[in-house]
């Protein structure tokens, strides 16, 4: 399947039932083996995931070429389409757009934050259209993340996200630790919302039946095997 079609089916799968379930892959061991699971139509990387296999921590550590890098041996490794995290763009999210959408990569997570701090939105939203118009079919998640590094207050993040959805984005990403805010920000938020998955919340298709679009795991899935992998070689050295 070539890039454009990729994209499209990605940017489809906003759209239409089934709920999108984008596992995240931090190396192409974990790809190949997530894309192999029954019904995975797409997969996500996790910035942080990936920066720990390289060495690096969170928070746009990792030299861009290497994230890139990492993103364009999973979807090279795998069929089905790939988006991939790349935190606040590197420095210059245009130059790490084209450089994603070079790589085989057609989806792209876009954060509202550095430093510790919310971008002003008028910032963001001038950096979405940018990334928009000069690479058209890459999907792009928006994250919103006042719930993070803001107030967490629900109708800054539901202004927020519908302004970057106005700008051009494709999806929105309200970063929520916590179920109690989703079904409301699932309702005002005016297309498609992503939920990170946490063990609390409602069952993938109970999230569908309330209107998410897209859940994701973050870096949840590495955090799962690296603490699985140190408890069962502890139990061999005990």
């Amino acid at each position: 399947m070539d890039r454009e079609k990729k994209a499209e089916f990605l940017l489809g799968f906003h759209h239409t039932k089934p709920i999108l379930v984008l596992p995240n892959a931090w190396d192409v061991g974990s790809g190949v083996l997530l894309a192999g699971l029954p019904g995975c139509r797409a997969l996500a990387t996790t910035s942080a995931g990936i920066a720990r296999s390289l060495g690096y921590e969170d928070g746009e550590q990792t030299p861009v070429a290497e994230m890139i890098e990492m993103a364009r041996r999973i979807a090279a490794a795998v069929d089905v389409p790939v988006t991939a995290d790349l935190e606040r763009g590197y420095g210059d999210w245009v130059a790490t757009a084209h450089a994603a959408w070079d790589a085989g990569v057609v989806g792209m997570n876009f954060e509202d934050s550095t430093g510790g701090a919310l971008v002003p939105v008028e910032d963001q939203v001038a950096a979405i259209r940018e990334i928009k118009a000069a690479v058209p079919k890459l999907v792009l998640n928006a994250r919103v993340d006042v719930f993070l590094m803001g107030s967490g207050d629900a109708d800054e993040a539901v202004e927020r996200a519908n302004a970057y959805l106005a700008a051009g984005a494709d999806c929105t990403y309200p970063y929520c630790e916590s179920f109690e805010p989703v079904p409301d920000l699932v309702e005002r938020i005016k297309g498609p919302v992503n939920v990170v998955y946490e063990p609390t919340f409602p069952s993938p298709s109970e999230l569908e039946a309330i209107g998410v679009a897209r859940v994701t795991w973050g870096v949840r899935l590495a955090r799962y095997a690296y603490a699985e992998a140190v408890r069962i070689a502890a139990d061999g050295l005990a």
